[in-house]
């Protein structure tokens, strides 16, 4: 009986490579988002600072200049925030699209792992099957020559 081989082992190469690589791509983009998330928290705790500091401007100074200057630096700050949290939804987006990606990659992965264990557990089965029929012919074989056709009885 011939030796097992699994003939999509290939296939089997090539979504394992495929899912190591949307694994990794899945690092790369949670890695991003996690450092637009600090992006995002770093500008809108700028932002807090700056509106805070326009409060104590509008209370002591009543400069017309200074609180044009304090509006246009919170304004600012007001894009950057705004900048951010685009970046962070579309980090976000990003990681979501991968995880899916790795998912289904690893889903199929799995599916070929499974069937792989199937087949080489029938192949067993099945050479277990042959070794006992070749076992069985050399006992009956055996048996013939000996001129004991009574295998298996108990003699009396």
């Amino acid at each position: 009986m011939r030796a097992f081989s699994f003939r999509l082992e290939r296939l089997k190469k090539v979504r394992t490579t495929q899912e190591r690589v949307a694994r990794n791509s899945f690092a790369v983009a949670l890695t991003n988002l996690n450092h637009t998330e600090a992006s995002l928290g770093e500008a809108t705790a700028r932002r807090v600072s700056a509106r805070e500091e326009l409060r104590h401007i509008l209370g002591s100074s009543r400069s017309a200049s200074s609180i044009l200057t304090a509006q246009r630096v919170t304004d600012r700050f007001d894009d950057l925030v705004a900048g951010a949290h685009l970046a962070h939804t579309q980090a976000a987006t990003a990681a979501d699209g991968a995880r899916a990606t790795w998912a289904a990659l690893r889903a199929k992965s799995e599916g070929l792992t499974r069937l792989r264990t199937a087949r080489e557990s029938e192949h067993r089965r099945e050479y277990e099957r042959f070794l006992a029929r070749e076992l069985d012919e050399i006992a009956m074989t055996r048996a013939a020559g000996s001129g004991n056709y009574e295998i298996g009885r108990a003699h009396v």
